[in-house]
This record gives structure tokens, C-alpha cells and sequence, in this order.
């Protein structure tokens, strides 16, 4: 009698994160809960001995998104995410810059490689977006300055910007480094609700809210706030995520929002 062996691979996709020194990141955790059963993931810490999340320290160390996207495609991903949208950023690079980078890390990784940044650049496009409301939420002003220019770059209106003491939501810069120090930089949903619903109460005839930093965990609530104002939201953390699974042709599991949804 002939026995026949099936063989076949254990998920359906493989996917790796580069993710930010010294931040318990659960971009990776997070992605599988949109991501169809059956996906697996990878994640790469970025390793910075000494690290305070300042914009120098990240163009210092770009060098180092090249090394990890290697490791990760030599461990067969098929597509690598890189968290933090202030990297795209940090040297001054444009969105043009970022994607000829995005090419070439590709190339020498063997898998398609993404950054948060231009993903919501991207994204944006995707949907049709020209005019936009940011909320840069818990950014420092650098990091804001950085990101809403390389928005405007990439062609896009900015009608309002601003963080969450611009906003009124938080006080102070202090106010910030408590609920970052009490949450590991995971702020609660209150406070992005809060901020999001703000953001299009001052520009209401912005195309699309944005967030521009994974600190906000805007997939959890997105639904929740395009139900509430009607305005579609593309922020950092799941515009990677969006860009990811489009790459390996999957569609997202449902009651993600407007940008996910489109993927089918």
C-alpha cells in the first residue's frame, strides 16, 4: 500500500516587525487580531543601549532598520513592518526618499519592506484623502514639526494639527510623561477617542483624521470614531498593518475601520 505525505507549511503568511528599542511593542500581537487565522509573525527589537526616543538617536541608528530587515527575511518572512513613523523622518528624507529606501530594503531582504510613516502616506492615497486633520497626540514638538511636514510633502492639505495639550485634553508635558510611564506608552482609549473627536470638530471638512504615532493604539477604537464623526481615520498602527496584509493579498477580519476594510 502507498502512503502519501502531505506536505505543507504551518501558516498561510509570514510576517516580521521592526520594532523600537526599549517599548513593549505589541504592533505583532495587534496585527494578528486583523490579520486572517493562520498568519505568523516575527519581531525584531531594535537594540540601542542607551535610548530616550529623541530624533538624533534614530538617524544615528537607521542603519540599523536595514540589519534587522535582513534577519527577518532570512527567516522567511515575506513581508517586514517597521514600527515608529518618525524614523521616515529623522533625516530629513522625503516621501520620495522613503520610497526608493523602502526598494532597496527589499531587494537586500528578500521581503517587502515597509514604514509605518509612509503607510499612512499610503494609505491616505488609497482612500482618496487630500485634505487632512492630525492629531499628532502624544508627539513632542520635533516629532510633530517632522511628521506633518513630511505630510505636506507628500502632497497633502494639513486644516488642523496639533498634540493633546494643544487640544486640552492633557495639561501638560509632565501630564504626558506620567500616563506614558504608568502605561509603557499604551494610552487608554479615552484619551484617543477624546482626541480624535476633537481633531474633527476642528476641521470637519477634512477627507481623513490621522495619527501619526503607535503610542495610540488606534485600531482598537476606530471603529468606534468613524461611527461617532462620520470621517474616515488612517493613523500609524494600522496603516501598517493595512500596507502588510495588502502585500501578501489577505483581506482583514471585519470591524476595523474604513482603511482595513478596504482590502476586502
Amino acid at each position: 500500500m502507498n502512503h502519501v505525505t502531505t506536505i505543507h507549511r504551518r501558516y498561510r503568511a509570514y510576517a516580521g516587525f521592526v520594532t523600537t528599542p526599549q517599548y513593549f511593542d505589541d504592533s505583532p500581537q495587534q496585527f494578528l487580531q486583523v490579520a486572517p487565522k493562520g498568519t505568523g509573525i516575527l519581531q525584531r527589537v531594535l537594540h540601542i543601549p542607551v535610548y530616550t526616543y529623541q530624533l538624533g538617536q534614530r538617524a544615528d541608528n537607521f542603519g540599523l532598520l536595514e540589519e534587522a530587515a535582513i534577519c527577518l527575511g532570512r527567516s522567511h518572512c515575506q513581508v517586514i513592518g517597521q514600527v515608529g513613523s518618525n524614523w521616515v523622518h529623522c533625516n530629513g528624507t522625503s516621501p520620495e526618499d522613503i520610497a526608493r529606501l523602502c526598494d532597496r530594503i527589499s531587494e537586500q531582504s528578500g521581503a517587502r519592506f515597509l514604514m509605518a510613516g509612509q503607510c499612512i502616506v499610503d494609505g491616505l492615497r488609497a482612500i482618496g484623502a487630500r485634505r487632512i486633520t492630525v492629531m499628532n497626540g502624544y508627539f513632542r514638538d520635533d516629532w510633530s514639526r517632522g511628521i506633518n511636514a513630511y505630510l505636506e510633502a507628500a502632497g497633502f492639505e494639513i486644516l488642523w494639527a496639533g498634540d493633546l495639550i494643544d487640544q486640552g485634553i492633557v495639561p501638560s508635558h509632565d501630564e504626558k510623561l506620567r500616563i506614558e510611564a504608568e502605561t509603557l506608552w499604551d494610552y487608554p482609549n479615552h484619551i484617543m477617542i477624546a482626541a480624535a473627536l476633537d481633531a474633527q470638530r476642528r476641521a470637519p471638512t477634512a477627507d481623513a483624521i490621522v495619527q501619526t504615532g503607535a503610542g495610540f493604539r488606534m485600531v482598537q477604537v476606530v471603529d468606534t470614531i468613524e461611527g461617532r464623526t462620520g470621517m474616515a481615520v488612517v493613523a500609524s498602527d494600522f496603516a501598517l498593518y493595512w500596507a502588510m496584509l495588502r502585500h501578501l493579498g489577505l483581506a482583514a477580519a471585519p470591524g476595523y475601520g474604513h482603511l482595513l476594510a478596504t482590502l476586502g
